[in-house]
């Protein structure tokens, strides 16, 4: 990735930071694409991109990323990152726990003309899950 591409990565998580999808729509592509495992389908569009950011900020009103390592080759590039806050708002039908979390996780990402396109999602949901105390504590398995 160039200097100008890893700016752009950055201030998507900066926007991601701020809670400011109006900032966060400006850096993606028209034909934006989020794909993960933990998604019913893939979010396509700029306003369904709003709506996916919204709706984690409605879960965890203090979300935070923190950027591990960013690296790329061309258009894509790998973003390991870990996300902080606290469940507050019900997230994929999980009501609030007002627990805290701390989940790992890393984003391939394709950048077209200076917008991000395409990110594909892959993230510690097991670990999450453990913290809301919807899955059992690891310890509990020996």
């Amino acid at each position: 990735m160039t200097d100008d591409e890893i700016r752009i990565v950055q201030r998507i998580f900066d926007a991601w930071n701020s809670h400011d999808p109006d900032r966060y729509i400006e850096l993606l592509d028209e034909q934006r694409i989020i794909e993960s495992d933990t998604l019913p389908a893939p979010v396509v569009g700029l306003e369904a991109s709003r709506q996916f950011m919204e709706s984690i900020v409605r879960a965890f009103p203090d979300v935070h990323f923190e950027i591990d390592q960013l690296f790329g080759d061309g258009e894509f590039g790998a973003i390991r990152w870990t996300l902080t806050g606290t469940h507050r708002g019900e997230l994929m039908g999980i009501p609030p726990t007002n627990r805290p979390v701390v989940i790992h996780g890393c984003t391939i990402g394709r950048l077209r003309q200076g917008k991000a396109l395409h990110d594909w999602l892959y993230w510690d949901t097991g670990t999450l899950l453990r913290q809301l105390g919807v899955l059992p504590e690891s310890s509990e398995w020996r």
